[in-house]
């Protein structure tokens, strides 16, 4: 649902500061910004120093892939603050570095291939009251399930076990020490039980490293692994993405429901993903969001129209929320 409305850059950073990252005065706050990112996190700077923070701006090259990880000593500057916001072109979520920021107490709030034209409209702009409430009870409905089926009319029928797994309500605002969200934001995220994944995953628009896809791609998924990609062009580049990385690569990850009514399809995993209905799906890392498994690659594939059973209940019929 696209909205007409906008603010500016300005109030944007001020409310990633104030509403999302909750800095209070005197705090610590590790901005990490990039080459392509640094307007952004000059923006945040400012932002930060009106509510009496101390900022510290790290800057860097831009990582190669999402769950890359950063420089050590834009590590190290991590685990030292209270508070953490990341402006970057690729994700750091799924990275060592955020997992020690975490564990020394930082909140962490994600800005993943920011841009102003993100910062300004839809998903940003959404009620993040509603948002929290709709992704705390479909993460209830996650964590309370032993079997998820998916299935898309562009050919996805994918099953896998979430037994024993707790799901993360990822509402744009961080909690207490030790925790994070990003913006725009708006989901309800768990990592499916390694091995357990069988059937096929059809990507379809979008796919973080590769933006707009030129067709589907279309990936078989065997004890929880992908073992074939097929599709065109952009299927080309995945599979050469996975097979520059590590073997790890091809583990089926996450599985999330888009939770935000402002959300736009817009090319962008930063926000497409977040779409309200919408289903993703990513391959690689998951050991920060309940599993086991460690890898280079983080990658989010969008799925559209699906309808998702748990356990055997419809909670997502073609794109629509039922339950």
């Amino acid at each position: 649902m696209e909205t007409a409305e906008r603010i500016s850059v300005e109030e944007s950073a001020r409310r990633i500061v104030e509403v999302a990252a909750r800095v209070r005065r005197g705090e610590h706050v590790c901005i990490v910004a990039d080459s392509r990112t640094m307007p952004i996190g000059l923006h945040l700077v400012v932002a930060v120093q009106e509510v009496g923070a101390e900022p510290v701006l790290v800057t860097m090259l831009p990582r190669n892939m999402h769950g890359n990880e950063p420089p050590p000593v834009v590590a190290a500057a991590m685990r030292a603050a209270e508070v953490v916001i990341q402006p970057v072109t690729y994700a750091m979520t799924h990275t060592d570095a955020t997992q020690a920021a975490l564990a020394a107490g930082a909140r962490v709030l994600v800005l993943r291939g920011i841009t102003e034209e993100i910062m300004t409209r839809g998903a940003m702009l959404a009620d993040y009251g509603e948002v929290e409430r709709l992704s705390i009870r479909l993460a209830g409905l996650l964590s309370a399930a032993s079997f998820v089926r998916v299935r898309t009319p562009a050919g996805t029928a994918l099953t896998f076990s979430v037994s024993g797994r707790k799901a993360l309500a990822l509402t744009g605002r961080v909690g207490g020490p030790g925790t994070f969200a990003a913006m725009p934001d708006g989901e309800s995220a768990i990592s499916p039980v390694e091995g357990s994944a069988e059937g096929t995953l059809v990507v379809e628009h979008t796919m973080d490293g590769l933006g707009l896809l030129d067709a589907p791609i279309f990936m078989d998924v065997r004890k929880g692994r992908v073992c074939g990609i097929n599709g065109g062009t952009s299927a080309d580049a995945l599979r050469a993405l996975v097979s520059q990385s590590d073997e790890n690569a091809t583990n089926i990850a996450e599985f999330a429901i888009g939770t935000n009514a402002h959300a736009r399809l817009i090319g962008s995993m930063t926000e497409d993903k977040k779409l309200l209905g919408s289903v993703h799906v990513a391959i690689g890392d998951n050991h920060v969001i309940g599993g086991s498994v460690v890898s280079a690659l983080h990658l989010d594939g969008l799925l559209l129209r699906p309808t998702v059973e748990l356990d055997g209940r419809v909670i997502v019929l073609e794109g629509r929320l039922v339950a």
